[in-house]
């Protein structure tokens, strides 16, 4: 019993030895390339072999063998199956096996290379002859069995070689696939254009990829140093992004020895990367509080994706595809409106989130131009998609550095506020307690009441009694400026830190700490009668401890006070 590669062996080679030449006139290459449209160019194989069997291609290794002991007999057909292939308009769309013949009239020797224009190749066998050359030279090619061929990522090519001038190519294709997603056009290029087509073709594409890699990279980096969420579902977004694409490309197959076709991986991972961008943007946004509707929707779109991401691997591929390309759509279209929508409501968080979904869109848009009928072949559409992703990818990480500056800007201002007296604008308890632990060597503490601050409350309301708070903090920053800070350490108390250089120094900000506040008194006097100061002061050089120089000072304040016995006291 055959199995199904050596039944596409055998069809291949009934094609090589039995086939007539379907007719069609030369190709001729113009400046050294050429390309063969996908239209009517592809014959179906025959169907009653299973063209989805996912079967090693190590068969394929022996070729020359299996064609030494192949015979007409083994195939039990009434005519040769290539008169009855029928023709396929196009092989967009569709799955299985399927071959075809193209002459090219080469005019100079040298050594030229095809490229088949197709995403997954399962199957490929490749044999051509030349008009010098009648015996066929055969080539195997599939993305997880290329190692004969030409590297060329999300392509295979196939080498050919003419000896002479003006020689005309008779080349023989077999391919298979779960999945041809555009029309398989066939080109043709002399050395000098292929490989500046393998230079642009993998150069962007590789540093497309790696860029998603290295950003999913420092995502994960943010993550551990921050162990915020936000961090880790950007670093699924771009992972899974770079590593599908790694897989779509044919870059793994490339890394590691693979018994499958890791091609498909890119659409299977698809919906995976959809679930960790759907929170990230949830998380972005900050929907749960903010947008709780969206953050509905994003969840429900996270948990579906999640769902298909695991259930696609299941299913036919053909009926994945389908479904990775309708979530990609409905992605496209969400972010969209999500980015527009932040935008009108200054959230300008969104203007990378916004701006790299646009141009993403835009590349998928100019993919699809290239692969249809209308546009003709468009250069490099693969690479334009994954260089576009790349700077998406990089978009959606300056989102998530803009949501950390958003986050530092909120602490910082939240511990501005818990530092800060909100009614004078001075530095509270706390900040005090901050400047006091730092305080060595040589320094003055002011401790300060306010007087009268009772009977102004009380005769001429809080709202008087708040302008005098206000005034007297403002009259002690202003005396203190040059000398140290002044805090807030109570509803009418302030304290003065001042600093000095030495103990003579220190003598004389004490003194000029008395004068201050013999003129802050005054100048209180002035506006409210009622009002004005008692204060303490202590320097380092009496005692040991911050501490204890502030409760010095806090002792000679009352000592002031009771002294004075001021007539605003209150």
């Amino acid at each position: 019993m055959l199995s199904y590669i050596h039944i596409s062996v055998l069809y291949f080679f009934l094609l090589l030895v039995a086939a007539p030449v379907f007719g069609k006139q030369a190709v001729v290459l113009v400046d050294g390339k050429s390309t063969v449209v996908d239209a009517n160019l592809w014959h179906q194989l025959d169907e009653t072999v299973d063209a989805s069997t996912d079967e090693s291609l190590s068969a394929l290794k022996s070729i020359e063998e299996v064609f030494e002991n192949a015979s007409y007999e083994d195939l039990s057909y009434e005519k040769p199956f290539f008169e009855k292939a029928p023709v396929m308009p196009t092989l967009g769309g569709t799955s299985g096996r399927y071959f075809t013949n193209v002459t090219f009239d080469i005019a100079r020797q040298g050594q030229y290379f095809v490229i088949v224009n197709a995403n997954f190749i399962d199957v490929g066998l490749a044999s051509y002859t030349t008009s010098n050359q009648p015996a066929p030279r055969l080539q195997v090619f599939s993305q997880s069995d290329d190692d004969a061929t030409p590297p060329l990522l999300h392509f295979q090519a196939i080498s050919l070689h003419t000896a002479t001038d003006d020689e005309r190519v008779e080349l023989w294709l077999v391919i298979g696939a779960k999945q041809f997603p555009t029309p398989v056009s066939v080109s043709i290029l002399d050395e000098e254009h292929f490989y500046r087509f393998q230079k642009v073709n993998n150069g962007i594409s590789l540093a497309g990829i790696t860029a998603m890699l290295i950003l999913a990279l420092l995502a994960m980096l943010i993550y551990t140093g921050t162990r915020k969420r936000v961090a880790i579902t950007c670093a699924g977004y771009l992972g899974f992004h770079g590593v599908g694409w790694a897989a779509a490309s044919g870059m793994l197959s490339d890394i590691a020895t693979l018994s499958v076709n890791s091609s498909y991986w890119g659409m299977l991972l698809f919906p995976f990367a959809i679930a960790c961008a759907a929170q990230f943007v949830s998380d972005l946004f900050e929907c749960k509080t903010e947008h709780k509707k969206l953050f509905k929707f994003l969840n429900g779109l996270g948990v579906v994706s999640l769902v298909l991401g695991i259930s696609m691997w299941f299913m036919p591929f053909t009926f994945a595809y389908l479904l990775s390309h309708l979530l990609a759509m409905l992605w496209i279209v969400t972010t969209i409106a999500v980015g527009v929508g932040m935008i009108k409501q200054h959230d300008f968080r969104a203007k990378y989130f916004l701006a790299g979904n646009l141009l993403y869109s835009l590349s998928l848009g100019y993919y699809i131009a290239a692969h249809s009928q209308y546009f003709g072949e468009l250069p490099y559409p693969e690479s334009i998609v994954i260089f576009a992703l790349s700077l998406d990818c990089l978009c959606i990480l300056l989102c998530l550095t803009e949501w950390f500056k958003l986050k530092q800007k909120e602490f910082n201002r939240n511990q501005y506020m818990s530092r800060i007296d909100s009614m004078t604008q001075l530095g509270n308890r706390f900040s005090l307690s901050e400047c006091v632990q730092q305080l060595a060597d040589y320094y003055v503490v002011v401790y300060i009441d306010l007087d009268g601050l009772k009977r102004i409350n009380d005769e001429h309301g809080h709202d008087e009694g708040d302008k005098l708070i206000i005034k007297t903090a403002s009259l002690l920053q202003q005396s203190f400026y040059a000398l140290g800070d002044v805090f807030r350490s109570g509803g009418d108390e302030f304290v003065g830190v001042l600093q000095a250089s030495s103990a003579m120094d220190t003598q004389d900000v004490a003194e000029k700490a008395l004068a201050l506040m013999s003129e802050v008194s005054n100048d209180l006097g002035k506006q409210w009668s009622d009002a004005g100061v008692s204060f303490g002061i202590a320097t380092s050089l009496e005692t040991k401890m911050p501490a204890e120089c502030i409760s010095l000072a806090d002792k000679r304040m009352y000592q002031h006070k009771a002294k004075s016995k001021h007539p605003r006291s209150g």
